[in-house]
């Protein structure tokens, strides 16, 4: 298979903040061959559109910018139409929020090698504050921490070898991969790299990450931008619980789990209720300590920062779940 081009397909919506970085790095990519970048625009209110043509304007001799839009702005209807329109055979998603190193697409293609292209690579992801607040870095520290996000190898992982796992964030696969998998599923407005990996592991290919790649990723920079993010998640992955009649994870199920306890405990054995709290803001409390040791900024403030990031990220999630339920309840009986 050829490779010496590549597609690189990214879904925007107001990200003049983080979009020169993005644009940037896939600019001075170690990779020498021709490298497309198709940015999915959802209609823009802020400069994310100027300044990609701008951008556009000033690129390495063998890059080149195509500016598409999506009115509808979902995510996987971005990604199909990145992925229609793409020339190259080997398609590389990154996304507005997040930076690549300068090896993402070499790394990519050389992992997929290694599977004769019949899979899907990705990387870890280095989550960054988006700002220089307390709030802000310990929003981040949260995200990436077992406590907080469970065994999501993209994020905790700690090797130095490529392994197989259940899904990676973004992820480089082949035009063929993705007619293969029938595209994202845009009926998900969530969940959909999950989805997908879901699915192509049903078609007996493999999801791997190669531990080399190392994508930073800036983090919410708000409790409010937080909860929604995560509620949003929780929401649309009983979503793809539903559609693949099956527990996807094992970590994607204990917010739901530990939340639904909450409820039900408040309503019929409130002692238990106080008791699961207790042992819970305790948990929270030892890792939310323990972790500040190394930080620069007061301790005691990103302690309790830190301390109140994990049940913002826990009960959106959580929440998330049982709405989502909830929706599907309705709609079935609908």
């Amino acid at each position: 298979m050829g490779t010496s081009k590549i597609s690189v397909i990214i879904p925007v919506y107001n990200e003049e903040k983080y979009i020169s970085e993005v644009i940037e790095s896939m600019n001075y990519q170690s990779w020498d061959g021709l490298v497309e970048i198709l940015v999915v625009d959802g209609n823009s209110t802020d400069r994310t559109r100027d300044i990609i043509l701008k951008l556009a304007k000033n690129l390495k001799a063998n890059r080149e910018i195509r500016l598409l839009t999506n009115p509808q702005r979902s995510i996987p209807r971005s990604l199909n139409l990145a992925c229609g329109a793409a020339s190259a055979e080997t398609i590389v998603r990154i996304d507005g929020h997040t930076k690549a190193p300068e090896n993402y697409i070499s790394e990519a293609v050389r992992t997929l090698e290694s599977i004769d292209f019949n899979g899907i690579a990705g990387g870890r992801l280095r989550i960054s504050p988006s700002s220089d607040t307390i709030v802000s870095t310990a929003i981040s520290t949260a995200v990436c921490h077992p406590f907080g996000i469970g065994n999501a190898s993209y994020r905790t992982y700690q090797g130095n070898e490529i392994v197989e796992t259940d899904t990676v964030p973004f992820g480089a696969f082949t035009k063929e991969t993705w007619e293969l998998l029938g595209g994202y599923d845009e009926e998900l407005l969530g969940d959909e790299d999950y989805d997908f990996c879901l699915r192509a592991r049903a078609k007996g290919l493999k999801i791997l990450l190669n531990p080399a790649i190392i994508l930073e990723y800036y983090a919410r920079p708000a409790y409010i931008d937080l909860w929604q993010q995560y509620y949003r998640y929780g929401y649309w992955t009983t979503r793809t619980l539903s559609k693949h009649k099956k527990v996807p994870a094992i970590r994607k199920c204990i917010p739901l789990l530990f939340t639904a306890t909450l409820v039900f405990f408040s309503v019929f054995i409130p002692t238990l209720l106080f008791l699961q709290l207790i042992m819970y803001l305790a948990a929270a409390a030892f890792f939310a300590f323990k972790t500040s040791r190394p930080v620069k900024k007061p301790k005691i403030l990103f302690s309790l920062c830190l301390l109140l990031s994990f049940p913002i990220l826990h009960f959106s999630y959580g929440f998330g779940n049982i709405f989502g339920i909830a929706s599907l309840i309705i709609k079935k009986r609908r």
